[in-house]
């Protein structure tokens, strides 16, 4: 007679190497600095709707420690795995591309606010 086991199977994961942090934090500072390269631009806005379309730089990092503060709790209690770092890691390098990207055509198209 064959016996099932009643406990909820355990699948052991990798946990975010410090490389991951490191890449992730540097992306957030990286962010932050090209969106405010960015909006030296007068053709440029932002387009995160939390935030107005045209934020001061003081805006941006109190924005970054509020929505990021879980990221810094996850780190320390060791919650996330490496797999669950590679979204936000990804998007933080689509993100940082296309602000470059738009401070390139800004300064062959706009104005200095």
């Amino acid at each position: 007679k064959k016996r099932w086991s009643t406990s909820i199977p355990f699948k052991q994961t990798e946990p975010v190497p410090e490389y991951a942090w490191w890449l992730f934090w540097t992306l957030q500072v990286a962010d932050v600095w090209t969106t405010n390269e960015g909006m030296k631009y007068d053709c440029v806005y932002e387009q995160n709707p939390v935030l107005p379309r045209v934020p001061h730089l003081d805006r941006l990092i109190i924005h970054k420690v509020v929505f990021l503060h879980p990221f810094a709790v996850f780190q320390k209690e060791n919650l996330l795995t490496k797999e669950d770092m590679m979204f936000p890691n990804l998007f933080g390098i689509y993100v940082i591309h296309n602000n470059l990207k738009v401070i390139e055509r800004a300064k062959k198209r706009c104005n200095l606010r």
